[in-house]
């Protein structure tokens, strides 16, 4: 059952006040289904597994255990996005609560930008949990053969523990399990990644800050803009879509854009749908960086800055049309 805002919050406010408000409760609804809660912890203990897997490879660990858990990161974010998105709009459209709350005086737009807000900032949240849980995940595997367990076993434990703790707190106060589950996992993966900081590394013997691999979050943050389109996508999507056709058109656009460079590249100077097909498909590949963390690279703050541009203006270009559907939409109370 789905938590409603109190009338006394909803009537009678203006400005920033409603929008602020649906977002939150946006973003709280996004995290207490269980899907959020499954996905998220399935990527993270995915993630945190990793160095046990790949540490006796013979081959540069460290880098198989950063590109797999980014890319681990990205598909469980993707999946998230486009689920939380939906499920925020199509199915309230469909159940009537949308239509309890556009009675009281709240705008269209207000109402499908907070709902798109409020999944993006959930989204965001799942990242620093996948975030923290990579940097631990690269340190621990960082040496061939040798596993740093001052890393790696924080991370097991804040995995094993969020779950257990928001189990025992749900059955002695009733309280939501799948969002207290996942905001522990995020409470105590920033406290495993903060144990290991105040450790050297078994082999380099280096401290903080050189003891974790911080330029992991130039390309996460990369990825997560990405994500951000993906919600736009599936907000907009949603206005005439239920969850499953939303999640798998979001698929294909993301599959469309991260191949595009391959399958319509060369068709670019004399195709004119080629053209416009490539600039309507989100141009994944210029999120996808992991060879610019090579060498302790860093990427350009300028690329980071044009790649922040490029997904801001796709993600206004796709809202608009997303908001423009909406305001045509009738919704049944």
């Amino acid at each position: 059952m789905h938590p409603r805002l109190p009338d006394a919050v909803l009537g009678g406010i203006s400005g920033v006040a409603p929008f602020r408000a649906i977002a939150r409760l946006a973003a709280l609804e996004a995290i207490r289904r269980p899907v959020f809660l499954l996905v998220a912890l399935s990527v993270v203990a995915g993630i945190v597994a990793l160095p046990l897997l790949l540490n006796y490879t013979l081959g540069d660990s460290a880098r198989m255990v950063r590109d797999s858990a980014l890319a681990l990161y990205f598909a469980g974010g993707l999946l998230l996005a486009a689920h939380a998105a939906g499920e925020a709009l199509a199915r309230e459209l469909r159940r009537g609560t949308a239509a309890a709350v556009l009675a009281k005086p709240v705008a269209r737009a207000t109402f499908f930008l907070a709902k798109a807000a409020g999944v993006g900032a959930a989204i965001f949240l799942y990242s620093l949990a996948a975030w923290a849980a990579t940097l631990l995940a690269v340190r621990a595997g960082a040496s061939d053969l040798r596993l740093d367990w001052t890393a790696e076993l924080p991370a097991l434990l804040a995995v094993v523990l969020a779950p257990a703790v928001a189990g025992a707190w749900n059955h002695r106060t009733g309280r939501p399990f799948a969002s207290a589950a996942f905001l522990l996992l995020l409470a105590f993966l920033l406290a495993a990644l903060g144990a290991a900081a105040a450790f050297q590394t078994p082999l380099d013997r280096l401290a903080f800050p050189h003891n974790l691999s911080w330029e992991l979050l130039e390309v996460g943050g990369l990825l997560f803009l990405c994500l951000g389109m993906a919600v736009a996508l599936a907000a907009a999507l949603a206005t005439r879509l239920s969850v499953t056709p939303v999640l798998l058109l979001c698929a294909g656009f993301f599959l469309g854009g991260l191949l595009g460079d391959f399958f319509l590249g060369p068709r670019l100077a004399d195709s004119f749908a080629a053209r416009l097909a490539y600039a309507a498909l989100p141009n994944v590949q210029a999120f996808w960086l992991l060879d610019a963390l090579d060498g302790a690279a860093h990427v350009p703050a300028d690329y980071v800055a044009a790649c922040a541009a490029y997904a801001a203006a796709w993600s206004a270009a796709v809202l608009a049309l997303g908001l423009a559907s909406f305001r045509t939409l009738e919704i049944a109370g």
